[in-house]
């Protein structure tokens, strides 16, 4: 079931009052909504709610002056299980019939690394965004490297030529539907283990407030493209 996240709705009723619309506020005059569909690192498994990934980037967004709805889809794991979402379920469903102010942020592919065929992988990705993409949706396609249990098989030498062509897949998807990228997810937080949970993959609380910061001007160009449409 997606989670949403609100922020606090004061200053847009206040707004309204002011122009006697109070309790009526436009659709156009809504909050744009940013959905996270993706696996555990966009959903910061492990870590406290109130600490968490989405939770840092409303709070992020909102002192840059973006106040947002963020929709958690929650954890979808791999692309095949977030194209099903997208493609069968009511909130996917709903999303699709109803784009208008929203955003997508796509974290998929850690969780096929090493384990799902990789063209199996891009024809998941690649049908996500295009459904995105007829659905006029900006997107922002968030890649990976090949962490935690995928590193650990290529390191045994099952798939050695890989993890290239892995890491690039989200590059060449984002530049296909023109969708803006974010090319590592762990990025400032790879080799840290101060910003790691125990198992040395997934972020941690304090991980997570340095992606957070690092990703912030890109979801800041995201949201910039509900504007310009």
């Amino acid at each position: 079931m997606t989670k949403v996240r609100d922020v606090s709705f004061g200053a847009l009723a206040a707004f309204s009052a002011m122009l006697g619309l109070a309790g009526n506020v436009d659709a156009e005059d809504a909050l744009p909504t940013i959905v996270t569909l993706g696996d555990s690192y966009i959903n910061s498994g492990g870590v406290a709610p109130t600490e968490s990934f989405a939770t840092k980037l409303k709070s992020g967004l909102n002192a840059a002056g973006h106040p947002v709805t963020i929709a958690e889809v929650g954890y979808t794991g791999t692309s095949k299980r977030g194209l099903a979402w997208l493609a069968e379920s009511k909130e996917g469903l709903d999303l699709q019939a109803n784009p208008a102010n929203h955003v997508v942020i796509v974290e998929l592919g850690q969780n096929d690394c090493a384990r799902i065929d990789l063209d199996h992988t891009r024809a998941n990705l690649d049908q996500i965004l295009t459904i995105l993409d007829h659905k006029r949706v900006p997107v922002l396609v968030v890649g990976t490297a090949a962490y935690g249990y995928c590193s650990s098989m290529l390191s045994a030498g099952q798939g050695a030529d890989y993890a290239e062509p892995f890491s690039k897949m989200f590059s060449e998807l984002a530049t296909k539907h023109g969708d803006l990228l974010y090319a590592d997810f762990k990025e400032g937080v790879t080799g840290h283990r101060e910003l790691l949970q125990a198992d040395n993959d997934h972020p941690n609380a304090a991980g997570d407030a340095i992606i957070v910061r690092n990703m912030l001007p890109m979801v800041e160009a995201l949201l910039a493209q509900v504007q310009q449409r």
